[in-house]
């Protein structure tokens, strides 16, 4: 009996250390600008650090690289972060908005930038790793990425067990830490970067193809409508410039942006589609066919303040 008793003693003790361990590793993990910043977005927004804002900024990289909420702040009069989400799909994108209700005061406007692949199918998340410092018993995280590809119960469980590959880590440590920050320690400002990057795209390497609409997916859109009503948050949609000559590639993309439209005309919502505006026929303000450098960024952003002066309440 004795032996059991120090057996499961030196057990637990082991595993309370194995706890503290992880936790530790993970707050340093949360300090770091890895993965574009995505991580210390994820906990700012964990911790409730974004508090006062009035208008929020939701979407992919489309929108945390192409909206400037320095500049809607400015033009708008309102407290703005840019809360968008690198290479992400809708679904992720609102499990961020939940958490940070949950977590943050709601905001008076969400301003949702929907992407024509917004409800693309996929198969794993971009950049999985970015939720390894927040895996731990977080069963409502496990919930939102269970269906993708390599997401494995055991890493939110057994303390540790998801930093196994510590090359893999401390290469991203790393490449963190050479990272330019603001005087924060942020990587981001106010959840924005804007790239100065120059155009890199060859023609003939891109092929023309239709989305894959998810329709399983596409019922939470429905679902960030109804919460948006119930929390009185007023809820604009736009879609940001793309350049034109990369529009044609989506096949089916005039079908997307329509099943758009008629969902969000069911609930008088407004969708601002800059696909033809001035910018998207403007190749010195795009580094790739859906991305813009920093001086369309502002170019954009500075539209987009006098468009939502004449809709915000």
């Amino acid at each position: 009996m004795k032996f059991l008793k120090y057996f499961f003693i030196t057990l637990f003790s082991a595993f309370i250390a194995l706890v503290l361990v992880d936790v530790y590793y993970s707050n340093q993990l949360k300090k770091m600008a890895l993965f574009s910043g995505e991580v210390q977005e994820w906990n700012q927004i964990r911790e409730g650090k974004t508090t006062n804002v009035e208008l929020a900024i939701f979407g992919s990289s489309r929108a945390f690289i192409q909206i400037n909420p320095n500049i809607l702040e400015q033009d708008l009069k309102l407290t703005t972060h840019n809360f968008g989400l690198n290479g992400s799909k809708f679904k992720m994108q609102l499990y961020r908005f939940n958490l940070y209700l949950n977590h943050n005061p709601k905001p008076k406007i969400v301003v949702w930038n929907l992407d024509t692949f917004s409800f693309s199918h996929i198969d794993e998340v971009f950049q999985p790793n970015q939720y390894a410092p927040f895996m731990l018993w977080n069963f409502k995280l496990y919930g939102a990425l269970k269906d993708y590809k390599d997401t494995k119960l055991v890493d939110f469980i057994v303390p540790l067990y998801r930093y196994r590959d510590q090359t893999y880590w401390k290469d991203q440590i790393a490449r963190a830490k050479k990272e330019k920050l603001h005087k924060d320690g942020l990587f981001r400002d106010d959840g924005f970067k804007s790239y100065n990057r120059k155009w890199n795209v060859d023609w003939g390497e891109m092929k023309k193809k239709n989305s894959d609409f998810d329709f399983s997916d596409y019922a939470l859109l429905e679902e960030l409508i109804a919460k948006c009503e119930q929390e009185n948050i007023q809820l604009i949609f736009t879609i940001s410039p793309e350049f034109y000559k990369g529009q044609d590639y989506m096949l089916n993309r005039e079908e997307v942006i329509n099943r758009y439209q008629t969902t969000l005309q069911k609930h008088h919502l407004l969708l601002l589609d800059y696909s033809t505006d001035s910018i998207s026929f403007n190749q010195k303000y795009f580094y790739n066919t859906t991305h813009m450098n920093y001086k369309g960024a502002d170019a954009f952003t500075k539209e987009l303040a006098k468009d939502l002066k004449k809709y915000i309440k």
